[in-house]
């Protein structure tokens, strides 16, 4: 899937110069299956399960933050406190340059 091909969910962000991308638009998951979880003083949780998804890149969300750290794929905006995107010029311009299109 190309940038260009991408379908823009509703939480993107913009602003007059700039369209954002967020992580659950770059990165790929695999699908995790609901469990229980009990803990040792027997308290009990249910983890939601969440179906496999595909984002613009090919790996998930901590090769994505490794990549960050050793400066092999741009460094993101923090836009608010608790809302960090990567822009999507700088996305696209290292997509490029990696030849990444699928």
């Amino acid at each position: 899937m190309s940038i260009q091909d991408h379908n823009p969910q509703s939480h993107h962000l913009f602003n007059n110069e700039y369209e954002y991308l967020r992580m659950s638009d770059l990165a790929t998951t695999a699908e995790r299956k609901p469990r229980t979880y009990t803990s040792k003083n027997g308290d009990t949780r249910i983890i939601k399960g969440k179906p496999a998804k595909r984002g613009l890149l090919p790996f998930g969300e901590s090769t994505l933050w490794t990549k960050v750290r050793t400066g092999e794929f741009p460094m993101p905006v923090k836009l608010s406190d608790r809302i960090t995107a990567w822009k999507k010029s700088d996305i696209v311009a290292w997509m490029k340059s990696k030849e990444f299109n699928q």
